[in-house]
């Protein structure tokens, strides 16, 4: 990825975070980047292309940050502390605005949008994953889903430290469960 693109990424990324999708102008993007419209567009022919961009990147660094969590971690319920760990050290990132999914999931309503499709395959995406990671049901998996975003939108909205803690007790209440 070029370093032009990377830097307009990262500004829109920042943007979008603090101040929605569709409140941030295409504008105040090149500007803050250092960049011209011109160059902005060379790399995203349309404003939706780069918050496509955005999200697409955001979707690769949030499963990487998953992955080296769990990496090394066998059994359920230590990849389950993985997990949650993951998300605590996600909580912990100074650019944490909440769930940039959930964020683009309430301005983009449209299911037949592309930024809406991908929040939908980001979030069957992480079904999956935790399914397949820790060995469980779909019901299980769906559970533990809940309950990690509503940890998220408690951490962001209504600034809970401790909801994560809470979701992790939880949880382990869901895998004891009968798939």
């Amino acid at each position: 990825m070029s370093e032009k693109r990377q830097q307009l990424m990262a500004t829109a990324y920042r943007l979008f975070n603090r101040h929605g999708f569709h409140a941030t102008g295409i504008d105040r993007i090149w500007a803050e980047a250092g960049s011209t419209k011109r160059t902005l567009y060379r790399h995203f022919p349309t404003k939706d292309a780069l918050i496509e961009a955005v999200l697409t990147e955001r979707d690769r660094e949030f499963f990487a940050l998953l992955e080296v969590r769990l990496a090394g971690a066998s059994g359920q319920e230590a990849r389950l502390q993985a997990l949650f760990a993951g998300f605590a050290d996600w909580f912990g990132r100074s650019d944490f605005y909440g769930c940039n999914f959930i964020n683009a999931s309430a301005e983009f309503a449209d299911p037949r949008h592309p930024v809406r499709k991908l929040v939908v395959a980001h979030k069957q995406a992480l079904l999956e994953w935790i399914r397949n990671e820790l060995g469980c049901s779909v019901p299980q998996a769906t559970g533990l889903c809940l309950l990690l975003e509503g940890a998220v939108v408690m951490a962001h909205s209504y600034q809970q430290p401790l909801a994560l803690d809470q979701a992790r007790q939880l949880a382990q209440t869901i895998l004891g469960e009968a798939g």
